[in-house]
């Protein structure tokens, strides 16, 4: 059998994105590139279709940065242009490994890349898939033989294989989303005030299902002293929804409704109860920043792909009603008030420790780019 050495030169990871916006899966991205040991690895950021950044620490990283500076235009010159842009900046540079993710980018990556890049891609797929559609699948199943595919959660990685075949199952390997703790983890619960404080964060999408838990704060406003916040982009297609539900409802002095914000951890340090009304996940990012803050979690079993929430071991699970979370948000606040609740957010904190490290993640991407560089030559 014919052997392969690694490069001698630093291998050459170019990451691909349309953009750059705020998001769990950006931000997965991000703490890899800053991750990754420079000794080892030359990486270039190449964004395609858009100038935007919110992640600004990344251009005080040393990579190169290659940004489509595009002009306004329809959809479909739009279009065109950046896929000329993404085609001549891999034909016309070397790189060892492209590593692009979401399903959007994976697509012209796969089919864009010039032949030299066949099986030198990882695609990394950073939500469930659960509803995708008929084209979508159709995609997997004719670009999954030009890539690797890394799933963030072992249910996303058993509903792939599914879908494009048992043949490909050698192709796709599960690596579990990687959390800052230096920025996250608490020694201390968040305080607790007469005022208990209820929090959630994500895009204000119909898939985050934040107007369930509005629905769960007015109902137990009646009950208990509360307050809720729910942070995430606004530009979102719930957000006006959700605001018209507080006004409607005359919850304006119970909840506050606020947009992406860059120092989350800060309100993590506020939540006494997190929760997370997903429809579906697959490695929820602010599930495990919460855990690492000590907040007391309730999750939807939709979000909760891989059991990362044991029922009332290390948080609670609710079957997706707003009956159900009514009825999880009584028990913890009940644990709360009565003080019994350190042996729960002490078994969050741990389980994210040991399962959810920085180091973990970089050490397996790391792993991932030295396999595609020594096995699929």
């Amino acid at each position: 059998m014919k052997s392969y050495r690694l490069p001698s030169h630093k291998i050459r990871i170019c990451f691909i994105l349309s953009h750059l916006p705020q998001g769990g899966a950006e931000r997965q991205t991000i703490n890899l590139i800053a991750g990754l040991d420079p000794s080892k690895f030359d990486i270039t950021l190449l964004l395609y279709a858009n100038t935007e950044i919110f992640y600004k620490e990344i251009l005080e990283l040393p990579i190169n940065v290659i940004i489509n500076d595009t002009v306004p235009a329809t959809k479909l010159v739009r279009n065109l242009k950046n896929a000329i842009f993404l085609r001549n900046s891999l034909k016309n540079r070397n790189f060892d490994i492209l590593h692009t993710l979401l399903f959007h980018n994976g697509f012209w990556v796969r089919i864009l890349a010039p032949s030299r890049y066949k099986n030198r891609i990882l695609y990394s797929i950073r939500n469930s898939i659960a509803q995708i559609t008929i084209f979508e699948k159709l995609v997997e199943n004719l670009l999954v033989r030009r890539s690797m595919v890394v799933t963030n959660s072992q249910k996303v990685l058993e509903q792939y294989v599914k879908i494009v075949g048992e043949r490909y199952r050698s192709r796709v390997t599960n690596i579990y989303n990687g959390i800052d703790t230096n920025r996250f983890l608490s020694k201390e619960a968040p305080f607790v005030a007469k005022e208990i404080i209820i929090g959630t964060v994500g895009r204000q999408t119909a898939l985050k299902n934040q107007i369930q838990i509005l629905q769960a704060v007015e109902y137990i406003s009646k009950i208990y002293p509360l307050h809720f916040y729910l942070v995430g982009d606004k530009s979102q297609s719930s957000s006006i929804d959700n605001k018209k539900f507080v006004i409607e409802h005359e919850l304006s002095n119970l909840v506050t409704i606020l947009d992406s914000q860059t120092e989350i951890e800060l309100y993590y340090r506020k939540f006494n109860i997190f929760v997370l009304s997903s429809i579906h996940e697959s490695c929820p990012n602010a599930l495990l920043e919460a855990l690492l803050a000590k907040c007391l979690c309730i999750v939807s079993s939709g979000a909760n792909s891989d059991h990362f929430i044991k029922d009332g071991i290390n948080g609670f699970v609710y079957d997706g009603t707003t009956e159900k979370l009514v009825s999880k948000l009584i028990d913890a606040i009940e644990l709360i008030r009565n003080d019994r609740y350190t042996t729960t957010v002490n078994n969050g904190q741990e389980y994210a420790l040991k399962t959810f490290s920085l180091s973990m993640m970089i050490g397996s991407y790391e792993s991932a780019y030295k396999s595609l560089m020594v096995k699929m030559r």
